[in-house]
């Protein structure tokens, strides 16, 4: 800090902060200069040298302002913030005397901007991955710090990649005054990898059993795809608390895991880690008991215990248990239990005694439930979901199903929750953070399906219509095998109330190997929520059908060119007309999530009439349907998926049920591994209206199906959503119209039998008919929507069938 008279009219005040060598000292002679400036007004302040800072982020920082009195040891604390804001290589502030009070002038000197980023020697690793997790940027002022760090993530991106020996450094040129360039330099050295990890002093276990307990494994001829042979000293520094805790479950209390021993080939290409360790001995658990507060008979906390008298200690099992016994307490309101497991370990019988000493704390309540994240989705949303309220009773299990009902709506990536003490000790805060996902959806594109050929489809879809819960699709889909415009509405709480509200309007041309099928209608459907899951479904449908029997020779979807038939065999099958139906129908619904479930189950029953008396239908059939959807995590990211549907359909009229409402199986979308519609009876059929003619193969279509679809559904890639799936498909369709009957080929079935004497044969002839098959595919979460790629392979092959079918289409399955 420097101080000089100037002109008569002025004194000039300096104090300085340069490159980190701190603030000056006044001598004597200065500091009485100094001192004649103490206490004076402060008139005006300026900025000088801040080319890219704006003045008002530094005039935030001080706390000598305008109006304010100058007080030399408050400047020096303003200079030193000034300096903590990093942008800066020199702080100085100049007072100037000045008629009235001072005028105080900062000058700072900026440290340069980052003109560009250079990596070198980076070949193993592509730019693509470092520049993920580099967080410099140009054209922002230069943190030496920052580049340091930013070093250490490109050393640690090496080192999870298995280049545990790769050196990086930066450097800083500068290129202006005020610009410079930043150098990354690698030097990456070979890629090492662990080639043996072995146990000394393991009795007890294998070592087998060892690797399989810790996440560093030995690489091996598929270390590309898994990363195993990869070191990172973190993820091995888990491995030993791993390798405790394995321990522990095996009863040895007193285990020790010494220091490993890292070796390095010759030629550096590989590792070599020996795990010392003390097993100890093992310890069974002695006695069980419990003491403190106490809130049901002692039957009831034994009940909840996994762990037993007399079998070996394991720690998890005990941990479960401990669980359990906090949801006993917080069940009843106890949000703040403390259960201790006190040990009384025996050394000479190597026995642990166990008792769990609770303190219960006071019954709390529920103050506030804070909603946050929901920029878009409205509270009530989200709260007619919870199972807990405001001022009620404290309830972990209520809690805990309240998430799973907010995550299951399939608005959010996620939901989290946390509690916090309120403004009292029985009162509790309730936080639920949501992140919302994109519920909407506008597509206009085009695309190729094996099974639909060429697909052009505009959707606007919104399934969280203006932030209510309600949902508003608008589509409009031309393709191969359908011609498809509609509109649909659906508000599973109608004005807040348990009620569901749903409508349709529609324009379906729908082509099948034989027929067409235009459907012009639309249906309205009234629900009711009754408890958590079950839902209960009125509908009502009225839409005009027109069938026809395609031309000959046409080509459709995947379809083989098909036979025109004659009109005087089969016409009761072709009855156009207007269709009038109720539909009643209940699902109950347990997913995790609605649109993506990974666990639960989707159960749905219906039944459906249209009837001409009642109705005015001028179709006649009735029909009960059913699926059932079973979703259950196996192992890991591995989802077990289950699909069962079954239908039924007849007519009290003796033309039967017409075609258009019977079940033609095969294809994507039902039994994966068989052509488009190629499962299900057909009849012999004259090609025309002569007697002489050829007969033909017609696919009538049944009455009756049975599908089962069950899948392994597993991520590939998780970034891009693209995930594999391996299946097992079994299902056909059946005739049971006796009119049918004799004309009936068996050409897809493996056993010739009657497929409509099922009262005579039962339904066991019927399961022995059902084809069946294997496979693999992709799935892909595209921007234009869910693609399928499917390899389906019949087990029970017949001559004519294809040895493995390959399908894709757009869409989901199940």
């Amino acid at each position: 800090m420097t101080a000089h008279r100037g002109p008569a009219s002025a004194v000039v005040l300096g104090l300085g902060l340069g490159l980190g060598l701190g603030l000056g000292l006044l001598g004597m002679g200065e500091a009485r200069a100094a001192d004649t400036l103490e206490g004076e007004k402060i008139i005006r302040l300026k900025f000088s040298g801040n080319r890219k800072t704006e003045d008002e982020a530094i005039r935030i920082n001080l706390t000598q302002q305008v109006g304010e009195k100058l007080s030399r040891d408050r400047l020096r604390d303003d200079a030193r913030s000034v300096w903590r804001m990093g942008y800066f290589e020199d702080v100085k502030v100049d007072a100037e005397d000045v008629p009235g009070g001072v005028a105080l002038t900062w000058i700072v000197i900026e440290k340069p901007t980052i003109r560009k980023i250079f990596v070198a020697g980076a070949s193993e690793v592509g730019l693509d991955k470092i520049n993920e997790v580099l967080d410099l940027k140009k054209e922002t002022i230069l943190d030496n710090a920052k580049v340091k760090k930013n070093v250490e993530k490109v050393r640690d991106l090496y080192v999870e990649k298995g280049f545990y020996l790769a050196d990086v450094t930066s450097e800083v040129k500068r290129i202006t005054q005020n610009e410079v360039d930043v150098y990354i330099h690698v030097d990456e050295h070979a890629k090492v990898e662990v080639r043996q990890i072995r146990f000394l002093g393991n009795q007890a276990a294998t070592e087998e059993e060892l690797r399989a307990a810790i996440g560093t494994q030995e690489g091996g001829w598929l270390s590309f795809l898994t990363s195993s042979g990869t070191y990172r000293e973190d993820a091995f520094d888990r491995d030993i608390l791993m390798l405790t805790a394995f321990y522990y479950d095996k009863g040895h209390l007193n285990v020790k895991i010494g220091k490993p021993e890292i070796a390095l080939s010759a030629d550096r290409h590989y590792l070599y880690i020996t795990i010392p360790l003390d097993e100890g001995p093992q310890y069974r658990i002695g006695k069980l008991d419990f003491k403190g507060d106490l809130v049901a008979p002692r039957e009831e906390y034994f009940r909840r215990l996994s762990v037993k008298s007399g079998e070996m200690f394991n720690r998890s099992k005990l941990g479960n248990d401990i669980i359990k016994l906090n949801d006993l307490y917080k069940d009843k309101g106890y949000a703040y239990v403390n259960i201790t497991p006190l040990t009384g370990i025996d050394a000479d019988a190597r026995t642990v005694d166990l008792t769990f000493e609770i303190q219960q704390g006071q019954k709390v309540f529920f103050e506030r439930i804070h909603i946050r994240g929901n920029t878009k989705t409205r509270d009530k949303v989200i709260r007619r979901e919870l199972k807990v309220s405001e001022g009620e009773i404290y309830n972990q299990a209520l809690l805990d199903h309240s998430k799973r009902r907010v995550q299951a709506l399939g608005f959010f990536e996620k939901v989290e929750l946390s509690t916090k003490r309120g403004t009292a000790d029985d009162r509790i805060e309730v936080n639920i953070e949501v992140t919302e996902r994109p519920t909407g959806t506008f597509q206009i594109g085009a695309g190729f399906s094996s099974v639909e050929n060429f697909i052009g489809q505009a959707q606007v879809s919104q399934n969280n219509l203006f932030g209510r819960g309600q949902t508003l699709t608008l589509q409009a889909q031309i393709s191969s095998l359908r011609q498809l415009f509609s509109l649909r509405f659906l508000d599973p709480y109608f004005f807040d109330t348990p009620i569901t509200f749903a409508f349709s309007v529609y324009n379906q041309l729908l082509y099948y190997p034989s027929f067409n099928r235009t459907a012009r209608g639309g249906d309205l459907t009234w629900g009711y929520l009754i408890g958590d899951n079950l839902r209960v479904f009125g509908t009502y449908k009225l839409e005009s059908v027109t069938v026809a029997q395609n031309q000959t020779g046409l080509v459709v979807g995947g379809f083989a060119p098909s036979a025109q038939a004659s009109p005087g065999t089969i016409t009761n099958l072709f009855r156009s007309g207007l269709i009038s139906s109720l539909r009643l129908s209940m699902n109950w619904d347990t997913r995790n999530d609605r649109l993506f479930p990974t666990k639960g189950i989707f159960l749905s029953l219906a039944g459906e009439i249209a009837d001409p008396t009642v109705l005015q239908s001028q179709a006649d059939f009735w029909r009960v349907t059913g699926f059932l959807r079973f979703y259950y995590p196996i192992w890991g990211p591995f989802i077990f998926r289950t699909n069962i549907e079954t239908g039924y359909v007849s007519a009290r009229g003796s033309q039967g049920v017409p075609i258009y409402e019977r079940y033609f199986l095969g294809g994507i979308n039902t039994v994966r591994g068989y052509q488009l519609f190629s499962l299900g009876p057909k009849v012999n059929i004259l090609q025309e209206q002569d007697p002489n003619a050829f007969q033909v193969p017609f696919n009538i279509g049944g009455n009756l199906q049975l599908i089962g679809n069950f899948e392994i559904e597993f991520p590939i890639f998780p970034q891009v959503q693209i995930k594999g799936v391996l299946f097992f498909d079994v299902g056909n369709s059946f005739n049971t119209e006796r009119k049918w009957c004799a004309g009936v080929l068996h050409t897809n079935i493996p056993e010739p039998s009657d497929p409509c004497n099922l009262l005579e044969r039962g339904f066991g002839g019927t399961f022995g008919n059902l084809r069946t098959s294997l496979g693999f595919g992709f799935r892909w979460v595209s921007p234009i929507g869910p693609l399928r790629f499917e390899w389906g392979i019949p087990v029970n092959r017949l001559p004519g069938e294809d040895p493995i079918v390959f399908e894709f289409t757009i869409g989901n399955f199940f």
